[in-house]
């Protein structure tokens, strides 16, 4: 009787963690179709910083300037699956209290503060059991607001660059997934009006963050 119950309870156990492993595991998991998600991060970046006026015609550097704070956003997008080839297209908006000034190159004279950075991009990776390890790129869009802390004057600006980065995606259960993801988004130049002409140069902005996504 001892040992029946024995073995009755080993076999309960078995199927207890079996059926546990079941809920974190599709062995044969499938990307495929659409999704959506939330992400939450760190960023950071530097531009260079020139100027010119009337009299002074040639560009002339004024110290770097350099940022760095948290990124927020939303994502969603659509794969495709080939065997463990994935692939697909994702947009994404991002929030940032991304700010800096050129205090400790120049004084404290020019600022530049990030509002949205939008994403539309390409995505290619490889699927093994639930994980999914991506490459991704595309086109990048933000808002760029220069100031002069001097005169008080400031400019917003609208700028069009490129993205790209990578990640590990990992599905929990059937449409639950998970993800941490490195993404470089250069703007380039910007030039706009103070009073005088300003140029932020080599915009860039680095992130890393991470992310929950719901397939359908």
């Amino acid at each position: 009787m001892l040992r029946a119950l024995a073995i009755g309870f080993v076999l309960a156990s078995s199927a207890g963690n079996v059926c546990a492993a079941e809920l974190l595991r599709a062995p044969n998991y499938d990307w495929s179709g659409p999704y959506i998600g939330a992400h939450v991060g760190k960023a950071w970046g530097e531009t260079g910083n020139s100027w010119r006026n009337t009299v002074i015609t040639d560009w002339q550097p004024d110290g770097d300037i350099s940022y760095d704070g948290t990124a927020s956003g939303l994502h969603l997008g659509y794969l495709w699956q080939r065997g463990s080839l994935v692939y697909g297209i994702e947009g994404d908006i991002t929030w940032s209290s991304l700010n800096g000034d050129d205090s400790q190159f120049a004084g404290l004279v020019n600022a530049l503060e990030m509002g949205y950075v939008g994403t539309f991009r390409a995505r290619l990776g490889f699927s093994h059991s639930n994980a999914l390890i991506y490459a991704t790129g595309g086109v990048a869009l933000g808002e760029i607001e220069k100031k002069d802390l001097t005169l008080g004057s400031s400019n917003s600006n609208d700028a069009v660059g490129w993205a790209m980065g990578g990640g590990l995606e990992y599905a929990l259960w059937d449409r639950l997934r998970v993800r941490v993801e490195y993404q470089y988004v250069d703007f380039g130049c910007v030039v706009s009006s103070l009073g005088y002409d300003h140029r932020a140069d080599d915009i860039n902005i680095q992130s890393v963050r991470g992310g929950i996504s719901y397939g359908f």
